[in-house]
């Protein structure tokens, strides 16, 4: 249960991080209409093939990044795709915590009171 809080927390960070990005490339004065994926290559080249290595290769769901990033990620406008990231990792961390919270116990009445 400890895990699956730590977890949840992480993707709630992950979400704050990325409302906290999307406006600063916004204050930046960085063209939002860009696709996302056109934004991430020109930031960091690097990155963008070892999330596509790490998706395609080592976890080996080569479909949900073709299928799934890219179309719903990669090529939407930068704007776009950061709303979208906020609130897929806000909704799995939202998840995680509620799975990973401790139950109460009830406590136990008599039939007579």
């Amino acid at each position: 249960m400890v895990v699956l809080r730590l977890i949840g927390r992480l993707f709630i960070a992950l979400a704050l991080f990325t409302m906290v990005a999307g406006i600063t490339i916004w204050l930046l004065g960085i063209d939002i209409m860009t696709q996302f994926g056109q934004l991430w290559y020109d930031t960091d080249i690097g990155s963008i093939n070892m999330a596509q290595t790490i998706v395609q290769r080592h976890l080996r769901i080569p479909a949900f990044w073709d299928s799934v990033i890219v179309p719903y990620l990669l090529l939407r406008p930068a704007w776009k795709a950061m709303i979208v990231l906020f609130i897929v990792f806000l909704v799995l961390g939202g998840l995680l915590l509620r799975l990973g919270r401790r139950r109460r116990r009830r406590a136990r009445r008599s039939r007579y009171e």
